[in-house]
Parts: structure tokens; sequence; C-alpha cells
């Protein structure tokens, strides 16, 4: 038996994903969730029928906070060039604060159900798809080279900032700001034309949070 503590969906959700991470999704068990949960077997059985299905919670709290936060950027007023900082921010933000989801995702995606593993995968093809809308309108607008494949940039941009889940921890010397901005460093030159001193200011906070 675990220690009693009070529990919801998201308080397991939140130990599976740091379970997945350590052991693997294969390897950990729905005993090792409740143990790091603090709570016993049975009690996670009230919440969730599967460790596929909180597996599955897990990919949904990536991908659809930040479906909608990509929608917002896209579609938003801003210049080509300020949203592409936008959308690198919510990125690096996102990877950054939930590492291990993420980590978890990259993983064990395969272990998903069939309708499970469709949906992120339409997901993962709909943001290329956005970003490739985007890089177009810099093409138009001048901020983006005319020389670059879109669809090659897109999948670069998109598995460079997926990665830095892979490396990030909060005690590393950098902070998301400063991961940003060398991001857009690699991106100067190659991808966005911008003058010195023109990327002063980060853009808003748009780090997804996951559902509640």
């Amino acid at each position: 038996m675990g220690r009693p503590r009070t529990t919801d969906v998201q308080s397991l959700v939140e130990a599976a994903a740091r379970v997945f991470e350590r052991h693997g999704y294969a390897d950990a068990t729905l005993q090792d969730v409740a143990a790091e949960a603090g709570v016993s077997k049975p009690t996670v059985y009230q919440y969730v029928k599967s460790k596929q299905r909180l597996l599955e919670i897990i990919v949904e709290q990536v991908i659809y906070p930040l479906r909608e936060g990509i929608e917002q950027i896209v579609e938003g007023p801003d210049d080509a060039r300020s949203r592409i900082e936008a959308y690198v921010d919510l990125h690096v933000r996102s990877a950054t604060r939930y590492s291990a989801y993420y980590q978890v995702l990259m993983a064990d995606q395969h272990q998903l159900s069939p309708e499970g593993l469709r949906r992120y995968q339409d997901w993962a093809r709909q943001v290329n798809r956005s970003l490739e809308g985007l890089l177009d309108e810099g093409v138009a607008q001048g901020v983006v080279r005319p020389d670059i494949d879109v669809k090659v940039a897109a999948n670069l941009l998109n598995s460079m900032l997926t990665s830095i889940a892979r490396w990030y921890r909060p005690l590393n010397r950098l902070d998301p700001g400063d991961i940003r901005a060398e991001v857009m460093k690699l991106l100067e030159g190659f991808l966005v034309s911008l003058d010195a001193g023109e990327s002063a200011h980060p853009p808003k906070d748009r780090s997804f949070r996951p559902a509640e």
C-alpha cells in the first residue's frame, strides 16, 4: 500500500511520465506508477483503466495545447518574422518545462493504440504544414530566404526544437530564454534575415500547460 494522499488523474499522469522516462514504458508497471504517486494500485485503477491509457494522456497533454498555441501564432496579426520567433519560443518553453512528457512521447509513441498513434501522426503532419505556411509567408515578406526548401526546413526546425527535451535539464547553465536566443542565432542567415539587435525583446510566453 502506498501512503494515503489526495490524488487525481493529473497527478497520476505526472507520476507516470516520470516512471516511463526512468524505466521505459515497456518495463514500467502500474505498481511503479502507484508507488511514484504515493497511492495504492487499486487507487490507480479508479482513475485510469490501463498503463496504455496513461501513455495516451501524456501524449494528448503534449499535442493538444501545443496545437492550440501554434494555431494562435500562425493565425496571429504579427508579421511573419515575429510569428516565427513566437513559434520558436513556444516550442522551447514547452520542451524545457515538460521534458519528461516529451521524452516519453519520443521514445514510446509506437506503444500507443492504433487510434492514438493515428491522432499523433495527424497532429505532427499538421504542425509541419503550419510551419511550412508560416515560412512561405516569410518568403513572401522577404524575411525568409527564397532559396530554401520550405518542407525540409520545417522538418529540420521542428526536429531540432523537439530534441531540446532530450538534453535540457533545469540546472543547465542556460534558461529557456537563453536557449531561444541560441536557436534564433542559428536561424540568422539561414531562415530568417535578422538585423543586428532586432531580437532583443522575447515574445510573450506561450508555453503550454497540461490540461487539467
